[in-house]
């Protein structure tokens, strides 16, 4: 199936997936589809901006203007972790009229109606994509990040699958927040090829110049079945009841500096907990009912482990 992928493809909201491991950097053998997964590393241009090392921008193209869509964050309240992060902004360009900010694992095209080519090889068929954002829309716009997997046809023109997340309309996230996407399958074709892509507009019809989004720690996220090793033995992590009422249980015998946080199906954080070595009660008394997503992080921020919970009394 062709998959047609330009700078305006408005992309739509998913939730995340279950037990995982992370594919970034500190996990060598398969990360290599998300390069620079930090946005620890840049390179700087001479003309005054900066690009994301493994990242295709728009920067090199708004040089006249130096109205730069793509710049390097750091400080305290801009960044997840390490030293730095991306952000985007959307801007007013000449003979464009309003560009959102892109950063891309593809290439970027010359022409707001061109498609974005290339990607970076890759054969696993993981389960979804994380990340942490924050994001202050102007009017009605949103921000949106997406990874797509192609086959082996020429020019990527058969998606196997893809994940893409999305803010709702006009909200404001002041604060870091983890998203997740799950992998949606078209079919069992082999994977061969990867791209990433992150926006702070839906599009050029509906961005709103001073958008700003910014970006941190995106990984893709592979189930233990799938491209890895199974883990030996029982999981060092459990989480019970499911579903709960009142408490959740979760047994940390592994690593005394793992963090649990608690996801609504919005993607907004309901709970987050430091765990202890050992037993950890998680209350979660004032939830409504419904499905969550729990996920636990080591101390890089690196997913561990993610699943659904039901909350029902």
């Amino acid at each position: 199936m062709k998959k047609i992928f330009t700078i305006v493809s408005l992309l739509s909201i998913s939730a995340s997936g279950l037990f995982a491991q992370a594919d970034t950097a500190s996990n060598a053998t398969n990360w290599k589809a998300t390069p620079n997964p930090g946005f620890e590393n840049w390179t700087h241009n001479a003309s005054g901006y900066d690009d994301p090392n493994g990242w295709s921008t728009a920067n090199s193209q708004e040089t006249f203007t130096a109205a730069y869509n793509v710049a390097k964050a750091s400080g305290s309240t801009n960044i997840k972790s390490g030293t730095y992060a991306v952000e985007l902004i959307t801007q007013s360009e000449v003979g464009i009229a309003t560009a959102p900010g892109i950063v891309t694992t593809g290439t970027i095209p010359t022409s707001i109606s061109g498609s974005i080519t290339g990607g970076i090889a890759y054969t696993l068929r993981p389960d979804s994509i994380v990340g942490w954002f924050k994001y202050t829309p102007q009017g009605s716009d949103n921000c949106f990040a997406a990874c797509y997997l192609f086959g082996s046809a020429a020019n990527n023109a058969d998606t196997v699958a893809e994940a893409s997340f999305s803010t709702a309309a006009g909200v404001k996230v002041a604060s870091y927040t983890r998203f997740g996407a799950k992998f949606v399958y078209r079919n069992s074709d082999p994977v061969a090829n990867s791209i990433w892509l992150l926006s702070s507009s839906s599009g050029t019809s509906g961005a709103v110049v001073g958008s700003s989004a910014y970006f941190d720690d995106i990984a893709i996220v592979l189930q233990s079945t799938v491209g890895i090793a199974n883990q030996s033995g029982p999981s060092p992590l459990f989480v019970s009841p499911n579903p709960a009422s009142d408490n959740v249980v979760v047994s940390n015998v592994a690593d005394a500096n793992n963090m649990l946080a608690l996801y609504d199906i919005t993607g907004r954080k309901v709970a987050e907990q430091k765990l202890a070595t050992g037993v950890n009660n998680i209350d979660v008394k004032a939830l409504i009912n419904g499905m969550y997503i729990y996920t636990i992080t080591d101390e890089n921020s690196v997913p561990v482990k993610t699943g659904k919970l039901i909350i029902q009394k």
